[in-house]
């Protein structure tokens, strides 16, 4: 029997310290927090997208960055093991298919996911130990002995397991301090926002502000790569945000970092531009915008007008030069992207321990003996829809029966 001790109690801590007292380890979970799974509560707006439904093999194409590392840990501990694994403590849940297929729990609040993994821990003799920042590791010879505490108090233990996430959501007390302690012994990859509203650098932007969008196609390309993606989008005064921009996000973040990007945007996906022609010309009596309004929001329609210095008229009216630019717009708007609203209100963050110097089998440190690592801390991230916490509760699984 080992002593091991869990830095961090989110998901991933709180799963390795399950994990590994369910081993017959001794097992201390550190959170510098007067709570548990302050991160899990908000996400999800509350309501906590624990997984996802869909095949495990599916995940794969939905992780952003090195989705070959996750290959142990997803097939070590899946989605279905962790609905079975919360069935079993008697969690009911709800998948919306509609929805992509997210899971949720059936009474939409995060609180019953923190307190089932709460109540587990308890029963299996966790000792949690809570306000307590962690400010540096004991190293020797390589191999970890323990962690120091804020208060000057160390903790020893034969295994440490590093659970601290990343830097979004700081207030709730992932601030990547930890990253400061870790990049001493290992190689800490550049943090970027991921899943975080964008920035536009077109000033008209912030008059569609509050605009809501269904199942728009977003796309741009990266070095004649086309990167695209579809859902819902919201327009705000400083951009573009809602879940088909944070999943784009993600795969451009580090590109924004340095770069503008034209992004275009298709309102209409699932019609042609002739289909679009001949709902604009439908009633020939009816002014354009209105003939438009079963397609697309009226204050939207409105906009476009403005934007292509046009007045509103009946369709009947309407040049065909003028029609192909309404189509046009519709079909393909172009912004100008010029960055992200930052690492504080991303939901994930992109970058950290370099997944070269981990052992994905075990995730334990490939520099330091008996040192582990979970979630979001290392250079790992997906898009929207509980993947990234999927990520989480399988790297932890993995860590604590690997110790």
């Amino acid at each position: 029997m080992s002593k091991v001790i869990v830095v961090g109690g989110g998901p991933s801590g709180m799963m390795a310290a399950l994990a590994a007292s369910k081993n017959n380890h001794e097992v201390i979970l550190i959170e510098r927090n007067e709570e548990l799974g302050k991160k899990l509560k908000v996400t999800g707006g509350g309501r906590c997208n624990i997984t996802n439904n869909r095949e495990i093999e599916d995940f794969f194409e939905k992780v952003v960055t090195n989705r070959k590392f996750l290959y142990s840990s997803f097939y070590t501990f899946t989605n279905t093991d962790l609905l079975s694994y919360f069935e079993s403590n008697n969690l009911e849940y709800k998948i919306e298919k509609h929805n992509d297929y997210k899971v949720y729990t059936k009474s939409d609040k995060s609180e019953e996911v923190i307190d089932t993994l709460k109540n587990d821990l308890i029963k299996n003799k966790v000792k949690i130990l809570y306000n307590k920042k962690v400010v540096n590791l004991i190293i020797e010879n390589k191999a970890i002995k323990g962690v120091k505490i804020e208060d000057g108090e160390k903790i020893l233990g034969d295994k440490v397991i590093i659970s601290t996430g990343g830097k979004s959501y700081p207030h709730t007390g992932s601030d990547g301090m930890m990253y400061d302690i870790l990049k001493n012994h290992h190689t800490l990859n550049k943090i970027y926002p991921a899943l975080t509203p964008l920035t536009v650098k077109e000033a008209w932007i912030k008059n569609l502000q509050g605009i809501s969008m269904q199942n728009v196609e977003i796309y741009c390309k990266i070095k004649k790569k086309k990167i695209s993606k579809t859902g819902d989008m919201l327009f705000a005064h400083f951009g573009l945000t809602g879940p088909c921009v944070l999943k784009l996000s993600s795969h451009i973040t580090k590109y924004i970092s340095e770069n503008e990007l034209e992004l275009n945007i298709d309102f209409l996906p699932s019609k042609t531009n002739e289909e679009i022609s001949n709902i604009i010309r439908g009633n020939p009596n009816k002014n354009v915008i209105n003939n438009l309004k079963g397609l697309l929001p009226q204050n939207f329609s409105k906009e476009i007008f403005n934007l292509l210095s046009l007045t509103d008229k009946k369709a009947n009216e309407l040049s065909k030069a003028d029609e192909l630019k309404i189509v046009e717009y519709i079909k393909c708007m172009k912004l100008t992207c010029n960055g992200t609203k930052g690492i504080k209100t991303s939901q994930v963050t992109c970058g950290g321990i370099s997944v070269k110097e981990i052992d994905s089998s075990t995730m334990e440190s490939k520099i330091i003996k008996n040192l582990f690592f979970t979630g979001e801390v290392i250079d790992i991230d997906a898009e929207t829809g509980g993947y990234n916490l999927q990520i989480a509760f399988s790297t932890g699984y993995l860590a604590g029966i690997s110790v």
